[in-house]
């Protein structure tokens, strides 16, 4: 499994946000906040959104490249793909990345069972 982010798995359209807000599902995680939705690709696609509550510039891209990292090393199964939305809190600055790739696990998993049914 690659571990690289290609464009093709970027979400960077507005249509694409916007249909994602209405027609998506929330999930409250302890670091983060993901909207989410299927989508009919054969490939599951990622936004990271850090308003200025999370810090100033530098912690803000830190933040979103540690969620892109998550991404990247756990992506959701081809058979279950994806468009997420990544809402980062003010507490997963400071948390270690084991804690943090454990509640973006947990999270994949209660979405792929939201999904299912």
């Amino acid at each position: 499994m690659s571990e690289s982010l290609n464009d093709h798995e970027r979400i960077r359209k507005r249509k694409d946000f916007l249909e994602i807000f209405r027609r998506g599902r929330r999930y409250k995680g302890k670091y983060f906040n993901i909207v989410f939705l299927p989508n009919r690709l054969d490939h599951s696609r990622v936004a990271v959104v850090a308003g200025k509550k999370i810090g100033n510039a530098v912690t803000r891209n830190r933040i979103k490249r540690r969620m892109r990292a998550l991404f990247r090393r756990c992506k959701p199964d081809k058979d279950n793909s994806l468009d997420l939305i990544l809402f980062p809190k003010k507490n997963a600055v400071r948390v270690p990345w084991n804690q943090l790739q454990q509640d973006y696990k947990l999270a994949l998993k209660s979405i792929s069972q939201k999904t299912q049914l």
